[in-house]
């Protein structure tokens, strides 16, 4: 089908209309203020054959979506390589007015509340996933840190938009909580990365030389993880 849905975003920033596609939001078009926007046909059609393109190379890795709730929210929640499966139910109730979420065993998420309204499920369910991050990747993360030597000065999880993992001046390292979902070469190659800014703070050849140091493969992985969004279900990329 051509055109395919897509989205407009009027950005001040722009000086010129372009297109861009992201794996759950599909195509965007971006136009600068003021833009007509009865000339969007018209640059769909010059640029057919990149979104035929990039629409194909997507799909070419997008995995099964996990299954859902009737409210359309996941009735299960997969850290595979953490070895974690979470059974997701939902329970409607007046008696809880902001919505409550509980892990009633190892396995089993409860969330109550409003659970038809789209903003409380998600506000929950991003919460429990920072709690859960903080658990599995913050531990990995530190021993990771002691047994290559490296210092910092915190480490913390935050769920983010696009970027993997950051490192301040201060040595403050943010890693995306979406790394939960990640294999588990993957978050090590993104936790060295991030400790090896805590030496260079830069992406100069002296910080890819001790990127590679203990990261032999990481060529290979930066490779890899531009596709990686295809490890993180389509409900984790909405907005926070």
């Amino acid at each position: 089908m051509f055109p395919p849905p897509y989205t407009v975003q009027v950005s001040r920033r722009s000086k010129y209309a372009r297109l861009k596609m992201t794996p759950h939001e599909g195509l965007i078009v971006v136009l600068p203020e003021g833009f007509p926007k009865k000339e969007i046909p018209a640059l769909l059609l010059r640029h057919a054959e990149w979104i035929r393109k990039t629409t194909k190379k997507l799909d070419a890795h997008r995995l099964e979506p996990p299954p859902v709730a009737g409210n359309g929210w996941p009735s299960k929640v997969l850290f595979p390589f953490f070895d974690e499966e979470w059974e997701v139910e939902y329970q409607q109730t007046a008696a809880v007015a902001q919505g409550d979420i509980e892990e009633l065993s190892p396995t089993r998420l409860l969330i109550s509340g409003d659970v038809a309204n789209e903003s409380l499920c998600r506000k929950l369910l991003f919460s429990w996933l920072k709690h859960r991050a903080g658990l599995l990747l913050l531990p990995s993360f530190k021993s990771l840190a002691t047994s290559l030597d490296f210092d910092y000065a915190e480490a913390k999880v935050r769920l983010q938009h696009s970027r993997w993992g950051s490192c301040t001046v201060a040595h403050v390292i943010t890693l995306n909580t979406k790394l939960l979902f990640l294999p588990d070469y993957l978050i090590r190659h993104i936790m060295v990365h991030e400790l090896c800014h805590t030496v260079h703070l830069n992406h100069s050849r002296s910080f890819w030389a001790l990127v590679h140091q203990h990261d032999p493969l990481w060529r290979i992985y930066n490779r890899e993880m531009k596709s990686a969004w295809k490890y993180v279900p389509a409900w984790v990329s909405g907005k926070p």
